[in-house]
């Protein structure tokens, strides 16, 4: 999985922020090979598409094998139920995605996987999502871009201080064209797994819960549709992330999910379905899906998870389709749709950027977490009210929801949790 060295600077790195953030239990995965010892697992779980009564939990199993879940409110485990086993096979690089159902709104969950024959993994850990009638308050974080040769990621060490509902994880989850091209599909399983190694990572990821969309680097930079590859990225996404598969489209990557009557969450592909020809981004499937679920949510808040920033006026970027952005502008103004605000990554700066469209939008653009930063763009330019390319960075959104007027406050955070700008935005 990885070597002794890399072991040792990672549980360093973990001692470290445990130093910094007293009461953080930070080195509780920090030996997590002598914890996963004799339980026939490679990595430790992740739950991720939460709903208010559902939640997929991912594993690894160390060979083929039979998995399964136990989960509980009792952070004990001592009176749990018990998903049915699946067979864990090399068809899928030993992962499982297992759903666990009957689950309570709003609600702290214990869980751990078991692979027959072997002792129980680790204990994790997430919180469902609220019903979409229920007025609380929301806590996530957000950020992308994570480049193996980069690790330990000590900023997912920082996100977990932070303690986040849940966490969304905008693209380029791998790269996986850089430090050895990926050209097989054992090759993209291989660049998965080197980054799920990351110990910050798994600490993370066991103490909350994901939502997952790619960008073009889990298969190669900015590739075309029409690549050979695609297929071959598309898979090992999927089997290396705890999404819930489409039963209708294996292939859709795009979703939303509530929390609360609080916040919708819109997590777009603008990578698989773009066609410069027909001067779109999202397809038409996905932008009529986009379009009518955003036009008719009443969520309080609608945050537009989007892979490449919205405002970039970049032509790889939402800038190089211009009339589907302002079809998505034109509904928003025309039906006075409040509570809009857009999250990115990719392009390795931090910003709040103007949304084009004199609309008042705003978009968060954070990153990387774990790659270089670039240092071609212009901060100063005209659509950013703030900007940084000094360091990594991730955001973190707090929705208030049982003010007399809801509002979000978002806080762009550097590596070591330091504050870089904060920004409120009240409901109109």
């Amino acid at each position: 999985m990885f070597s002794r060295r890399e072991f040792l600077r990672q549980v360093g790195t973990a001692t470290v922020l445990a130093s910094k953030f007293p009461g953080w239990p930070g080195l509780a995965f920090a030996a997590s090979r002598g914890a996963l010892a004799n339980t026939g697992l490679s990595f430790g779980c992740a739950a991720g598409d939460v709903t208010p009564t559902e939640a997929v939990v991912w594993l690894r199993t160390e060979r083929e094998a039979l998995a399964s879940v136990r989960y509980s409110k009792d952070p004990q485990l001592k009176d749990f139920a018990t998903t049915p086993p699946v067979k864990v096979t090399s068809s899928s690089d030993f992962t499982a995605k297992i759903l666990v159902d009957t689950l309570d709104p709003a609600s702290t969950y214990f869980y751990q996987a078991v692979v027959e024959g072997q002792k129980p993994g680790p204990v994790a850990h997430l919180t469902t999502a609220p019903r979409p009638d229920e007025n609380v308050d929301v806590r996530f974080a957000f950020s992308g871009d994570t480049r193996a040769t980069y690790r330990p990621f000590s900023i997912m060490d920082s996100i977990r201080v932070m303690k986040p509902e849940f966490f969304l994880h905008l693209g380029d989850t791998i790269y996986a064209d850089l430090d050895g091209r990926a050209r097989t599909l054992d090759q993209y399983w291989s660049k998965h797994r080197a980054n799920r190694s990351d110990l910050p990572s798994q600490r993370l990821f066991s103490e909350t819960s994901l939502y997952v969309t790619w960008d073009d680097h889990e298969v190669e930079g900015n590739y075309h549709r029409e690549s050979s590859l695609v297929p071959l990225g598309r898979k090992a996404f999927f089997d290396y992330w705890p999404i819930r598969p489409d039963a209708k489209d294996p292939d859709r990557i795009y979703r939303s999910f509530r929390w609360g009557k609080a916040v919708e969450l819109f997590v777009l592909d603008t990578r698989q379905y773009r066609d410069a020809q027909a001067r779109t981004i999202l397809g038409e499937q996905q932008k009529h899906w986009f379009l009518d679920a955003l036009a008719s949510s009443n969520a309080s808040f609608k945050f537009i998870g989007t892979s490449v920033p919205f405002s970039r006026p970049n032509p790889d970027k939402w800038g190089g389709f211009p009339a589907e952005r302002d079809e998505v502008l034109g509904l928003i103004k025309k039906n006075k749709i409040p509570g809009v605000v857009f999250l990115s990554a990719d392009v390795h700066y931090a910003a709040v950027s103007r949304v084009p469209g004199n609309l008042g939008l705003k978009e968060f653009i954070v990153g990387p977490m774990a790659a270089q930063m670039n240092k071609k763009i212009d901060g100063p330019a005209k659509q950013f009210e703030y900007f940084y390319n000094e360091g990594f960075s991730y955001g973190l959104i707090h929705v208030s929801a049982k003010a007399t007027r809801p509002f979000a406050e978002i806080e762009i955070l550097g590596k070591s949790n330091e504050l870089l700008h904060k920004t409120k935005i009240e409901m109109t």
